[in-house]
């Protein structure tokens, strides 16, 4: 692996971004916006006063630059620079040196409140010309960009869900990130969870229930099975990845919203996906699925099997015999 690292000003940043050039959808990256308001705030702060940013590190591929590490930041600077937020409350006043009547002279600024269009232009300028280095990775493989990944989030200490990208072949890996964006997904999960990378859990579940067979048991939802999945059987279960989309394109098209307990998404998919394969009446599985929504307070039966534990071997198989059982009945 090489690297090449150079300063990059925002403006140069903000002008690649709305040329379609750089793209935050690498699948080894969280999806943008985790970051709140004095978090980014302080991130302007820095590159105002000087303040050190960490590198940004990145792929090129087909002449677009994907970031592995440090969308959070890049995209801030971009929407910060489109007038997209304003400073937190508390953001630090700052001071510049400027020229004025011909002289250089040191003034403050203050930046609380204010969006970039509001800032002072000698403030805008210097932001304008803040730089952050973007280090350019090349002559990689794909396991040294997963071990890079990996490291430079050692310290941070990422979740599971989110590191375990790096234990999956890149053929799943595409799979996952492909169905995590499908549009029936933003209805099914919360912003947190997205963010939290429960949305890569849920795929990977809703695979390992439809891999479950007489041979293999893989009802087990504990990170270690989950991982074991992954680096022992998940590229055996790429082919699933066509009937699951149809699925979930009859799923999305059948609510315009829908609100489904966490802990039964993957069982929820997974009739989903063997009524589609089987061609069963989806429309008779839709009404069973809004019946189960709206007694689930009352379903004492299911509710046995998402107390403590939920995702211990008993209670997810509880939960999935359970749909297991609707989409048997179904014709």
């Amino acid at each position: 692996m090489k690297n090449t690292t150079k300063p990059r000003t925002l403006s140069w940043i903000s002008n690649q971004y709305s040329k379609n050039n750089i793209s935050f959808s690498h699948k080894l990256q969280r999806p943008v916006d985790q970051w709140n308001s004095p978090m980014k705030s302080l991130l302007i702060h820095s590159l105002l006063t000087g303040i050190p940013v960490n590198p940004i590190y990145l792929v090129e591929e087909n002449n677009v630059m994907y970031t592995l590490d440090g969308s959070q930041r890049v995209s801030t600077c971009i929407q910060f620079l489109h007038n997209d937020f304003a400073l937190n409350k508390y953001t630090p006043n700052i001071k510049l040196t400027v020229v004025e009547n011909g002289e250089k002279v040191e003034k403050e600024f203050e930046l609380a409140k204010k969006r970039f269009s509001a800032l002072d232009e000698d403030v805008q300028e210097t932001l304008r010309s803040a730089t952050l280095d973007f280090c350019m990775l090349s002559d990689y493989t794909d396991d040294e960009i997963k071990m890079m990944f990996e490291r430079q989030n050692s310290g941070k200490k990422l979740s599971a869900k989110l590191l375990r990208v790096c234990k999956e072949s890149d053929d799943f890996s595409d799979m996952v990130y492909s169905l995590t964006n499908h549009p029936v997904m933003n209805k099914l999960m919360t912003p947190a969870q997205r963010k939290s990378g429960t949305d890569r859990d849920i795929i990977i579940q809703t695979i390992m229930l439809i891999a479950t067979n007489q041979e293999h048991q893989f009802t087990s939802f504990r990170a270690k099975d989950i991982d074991n999945f992954v680096m022992n059987y998940a590229d055996e279960y790429l082919d699933v990845k066509d009937t699951l989309e149809e699925a979930m394109d009859k799923l999305d098209t059948a609510y315009d919203k829908i609100s489904i307990p966490v802990t039964s998404f993957p069982q929820i998919l997974y009739a989903c996906y063997k009524v589609t394969k089987n061609k069963k009446s989806f429309s008779a599985l839709i009404d069973q699925i809004t019946e189960f929504l709206n007694t689930y307070d009352e379903n004492e039966e299911y509710k046995l099997f998402v107390q403590s534990g939920t995702t211990s071997a008993e209670n997810v198989d509880g939960r999935f015999q359970y749909w297991r059982a609707i989409v048997k009945e179904l014709n």
